[in-house]
C-alpha cells in the first residue's frame, strides 16, 4: 500500500511538472524574428525570473496574444526591463 501510494505520487508530479523547451535552430524565427542567442537568453530569463515565484507555465500554453497580456502584468511586477520581457517573448512564442 505504501508502495501504490508512492509511486502514485510520483507520476501525480511528473505529470503537473512544466516541460520547458530547449531553444533550437528549429525554433529561430519560427513565429517571430528571433536569434538562437535571443531564444536562449529568453528561457533563462523566464526559468530564473519567473520562476522564481510560481511554477512555470509551458509556452505551448498560450498563443502570441495572451503571452503578450501576461507578461504586461508580469513583466513589471519581476522587475523585468523592456528588452528582456521582450526576449521572454520570443522564447515563448517560438515554441
Amino acid at each position: 500500500m505504501k508502495a501504490t501510494l508512492t509511486l502514485f505520487i510520483v507520476i501525480l508530479l511528473a505529470a503537473c511538472s512544466s516541460k520547458l523547451y530547449i531553444p533550437s535552430e528549429a525554433n529561430v524565427n519560427k513565429r517571430e524574428p528571433a536569434t538562437l542567442a535571443e531564444l536562449g537568453q529568453g528561457h533563462d530569463i523566464y526559468k530564473k525570473s519567473c520562476g522564481g515565484c510560481h511554477r512555470l507555465y509551458k509556452p505551448d500554453s498560450r498563443i502570441r496574444e495572451q503571452w503578450t497580456k501576461v507578461l504586461k502584468v508580469m513583466g513589471p511586477k519581476a522587475k523585468l526591463s523592456d528588452d528582456k520581457v521582450a526576449l521572454v517573448y520570443k522564447y515563448l512564442v517560438n515554441h
